[in-house]
């Protein structure tokens, strides 16, 4: 089982975003001297930039863990060894039943996403295992290209898409091409990545 984690490096930005909206909208609360309009925008600001900032917190200490029957998230703040996590969800490969892969940012040139051109979002779809073998509940889950592992996960979750023939969308096609993925010619082919 290989474990990934998103660096700090990577959430450094959201924290900063989230500490100078924080700053902004509570600032201008504590003013007092508002219009009952504007204390009520900064309020929902300040409500919107906490969940940002917990978000943020989360994508920190979340752990992915992959291997050849499914990845599995959970949040362990600290070192793995030190601590068991918290909020474990896993989904099978052999239950997956939507993969996308998105790409965003202002250039459509893929080739310069690792160099600040957007950034890739995986977003997994299918039943939680249960326990006992069997499977649960619809889970969804997401990761940003800022993953360690993020490739090896892409090509993981499209070897899984292929071996249970599920349908990929045109746009994740595509947006798999970048990474070295050619879902379309890997499937007539019978390969896998």
């Amino acid at each position: 089982m290989t474990r990934y984690r998103y660096p700090l490096k990577s959430v450094i930005g959201d924290y900063a975003r989230a500490t100078a909206g924080l700053v902004i909208a509570f600032g201008l609360l504590l003013t007092g001297a508002l219009p009952w309009f504007v204390t009520a925008i900064m309020a929902a600001l300040a409500v919107l930039f906490s969940l940002f900032a917990l978000r943020t917190l989360k994508r920190q200490y979340l752990e992915v863990s992959l291997d050849d029957q499914g990845v599995a998230t959970l949040i362990r703040p600290g070192r793995p060894e030190a601590s068991r996590g918290y909020f474990p969800r896993y989904l099978a490969w052999h239950e997956l039943s939507e993969v996308k892969l998105r790409y965003f940012g202002s250039r459509r040139n893929h080739a310069k996403e690792g160099a600040g051109g957007g950034f890739m979002q995986l977003t997994l779809s299918g039943r939680s295992a249960s326990p006992s073998g069997g499977s649960g509940k619809k889970t969804t889950m997401s990761f940003e290209s800022s993953l360690e592992g993020f490739p090896t996960l892409v090509r993981r979750a499209a070897a899984a898409a292929r071996r249970g023939e599920l349908n990929i969308d045109a746009t994740t096609a595509g947006n798999l091409l970048p990474l070295g993925i050619d879902i379309d010619a890997d499937a007539a082919g019978g390969a896998e990545t």
